[in-house]
């Protein structure tokens, strides 16, 4: 528990409070309107046996000493500022600022199997990103640059946004420190390393505008994709921005799950060819969003923003209910003109939830109930039950229309944490892992309140805790009392973006997102029903592997994994300490990409997409 002071008066803070952790600082919710930003100091377990980093938290809390007394006020409402300073002995060590609820990261907007989930508009992203232009310039109006700018500090709801990690951006003197390999300027670097050599620019915070937007409106950035040459090195992704090898280019390989270059208009395909390959810089020509909108073809129902539709231009495919390729038959069981919300297969029997025109049905077309989907709505399937969880809600309707109601915990203040499996369903209430039972609950074992991450299937279950320098993993088997909570999984540095975790009935297979030190790290740890960590590996986002393509939609089955590619299925097994690809399934390839889902099948494997429910059987 830490103390600290706030206008002369003394908070304790503790590990219940955190509600987010990132490479320089913890935050902690104070209040209900109130976050605090706390640096982490020298000492800090992310920087133990790092004497760089060490340092350079000496040399940040050293300038914040001068730089936060001295931050500029008037800024533009969408930027959060610095508030109270946080003080410890004397020195600066933080600040307070207003919380903000019922916003998402601004990466959320690039990624498709999350807007397609959560029925975001294109047309809305491009009238967000219209508010953060207006908000950039009014930052460079009043001297300041944005440095860092980034997909993980830009908040939005698709109607308001805001800018936090407002303290690290440039003004007078202060020189922004940080950066984002994602989105850094390559002018800024001295051609052989993704690093900058000179300061953040005007310039370069237009760039990084730019590739976010690409990113929101293709769902791939500007240097996204693998390359893949005939002959030669593979390069990875700082290296092509280096050599100014697009997503475009005819040795990279576009990513199936991206929308097409070509639905944006020429005046935009321009401008992204001038600032990628002839390195063009300056405003975002605010014309080019004007003039920007989306229509839904009537023809194919793919989205574009051209006078005619390119897709419906180009030959395609019609999309068969049986296809066979090779040794790979596909027969598609379900399509909606909707969403697929949640799907499971529990028992043998395949379970999901659609949507279609505001009304929620189950497999059958049995209408369930009417219901707006939001980010903050989260579903689950026992059987012919559905959980819906909202806040510190969650309702299990089961299949004649009752409904029970269970209070809750979120994790992080955000995200309601229930679960379940074909037999039961799972909860965190009070700190307390329970599950439902034939005769009331059954408690299963104490966990850290709002810092706990869980996940159960038929016979197995796997969660986490994280608070500030605390990192426990704990399995445990549905229906028995008691947790494992000596899973020794390690530090996990940074920023946690995402987690996942896919289970067998032996292994759990945990998969986290990080941003540490600018970079987007993929890992996975193997943990098998004892608690022990059999297997790790690693990977940068878009590596051109299993693991850099994504984190979600595998399926574990025994001992091995498998994980969805743009190239098709490959299998995955634990190799001593690491893990190996042991077979490809390239037949595959048609049917899958790395934004579907798979689950086991009697006699196969089902692709479950946005829209689509397929069953592959591999002969």
């Amino acid at each position: 528990m830490t103390t600290v002071e706030i206008a002369g008066r003394s908070v304790r803070l503790r590990a219940g409070q955190i509600i987010g952790q990132g490479g320089e600082a913890t935050i902690y919710r104070i209040t209900p309107d109130t976050v605090l930003k706390l640096y982490k100091l020298p000492t800090d377990q992310d920087f133990v046996m790092n004497p760089m980093l060490q340092q350079a938290a000496v040399i940040r809390l050293g300038e914040q000493q001068r730089k936060l007394p001295a931050f500029p006020s008037g800024l533009p409402s969408e930027v959060l500022v610095p508030n109270q300073l946080v003080r410890a002995r004397g020195d600066i060590i933080g600040f307070t600022m207003p919380y903000v609820t019922g916003m998402e990261v601004l990466m959320q907007y690039g990624a498709r199997a999350w807007c397609e989930a959560n029925g975001v508009d294109t047309n809305q992203t491009v009238s967000v990103f219209r508010q953060l232009h207006t908000t950039v310039q009014s930052l460079h109006r009043a001297g300041l640059v944005i440095g860092d700018f980034n997909d993980l500090n830009v908040l939005t709801d698709g109607t308001a946004l805001r800018l936090v990690d407002a303290d690290s951006m440039q003004f007078g003197g202060f020189l922004c420190r940080t950066f984002t390999g994602r989105f850094l300027d390559p002018l800024l670097t001295d051609g052989k390393q993704l690093v900058p050599v000179s300061p953040h620019n005007q310039a370069s915070d237009w760039y990084a505008y730019f590739v976010m937007l690409i990113q929101s409106l293709l769902y791939v950035g500007p240097y996204g994709g693998v390359h893949r040459p005939v002959a030669g090195a593979r390069l990875q992704h700082d290296d092509r921005v280096l050599g100014r090898l697009t997503v475009l280019h005819p040795e990279v390989v576009y990513p199936k799950p991206a929308r097409p270059f070509a639905i944006l208009p020429d005046e935009l395909q321009a401008y992204f060819h001038g600032v990628t390959e002839q390195d063009q810089r300056g405003v975002f020509p605010l014309k080019l969003l004007d003039n920007l909108r989306f229509t839904t073809c009537v023809s194919c129902g793919n989205l574009h923003a051209r006078p005619v539709c390119p897709q419906c231009q180009a030959p395609g495919a019609v999309r068969q209910t049986v296809t066979i390729r090779g040794q790979v038959t596909a027969r598609r069981v379900f399509r909606t003109t909707g969403r697929i919300v949640q799907a499971a297969v529990q028992r043998g029997q395949l379970h999901y939830l659609y949507e279609e025109r505001g009304t929620l049905y189950r497999e059958g077309g049995n209408r369930l109930m009417d219901a707006a989907l939001s980010p903050e709505l989260r579903f689950r399937l026992r059987s012919t039950d559905t959980l819906i969880a909202h806040g510190n809600v969650l309702l299990v309707v089961a299949s004649d229309g009752t409904v029970s109601r269970r209070i809750v915990d979120c994790y992080q203040g955000r995200l309601p944490m229930c679960d379940s499996n074909g037999d039961e369903f799972f909860w965190l209430q009070d700190g307390q892992l329970r599950q439902s039972a034939p005769l009331g609950t059954l408690y299963l074992g104490d966990v850290l309140p709002s810092q706990t991450l869980f996940w159960v299937g038929e016979r197995l279950g796997f969660g986490l805790y994280r608070a500030g320098q605390l990192v426990r993993g704990f399995v445990f088997r549905p229906g028995r009392r008691g947790l494992n909570d000596q899973v020794a999984i390690g530090t996990i540095r940074g920023q946690l973006v995402d987690a996942a975790c896919a289970l067998s009935d032996e292994y759990a297979w945990f998969f986290t997102i990080t941003q540490e030190d600018g970079t987007l790290m993929h890992r996975v740890r193997v943990i098998n029903v004892d608690g022990s960590v059999v297997a790790e590996q690693s990977a940068i986002t878009g590596e051109d592997n299993w693991l850099g393509a994504g984190i979600r939609g595998h399926m574990a089955v025994g001992h091995s994994l498998f994980a969805v590619t743009d190239d098709g299925l490959v299998r995955v097994a634990c190799v001593q300490a690491g893990m190996a690809v042991e077979r490809e399934f390239p037949d595959t390839e048609p049917f899958v990409h790395a934004n579907v889902r798979l689950m086991p099948a009697p006699g196969g494997i089902y692709v479950v997409s946005t829209h689509d429910i397929t069953l592959l059987t591999i002969h």
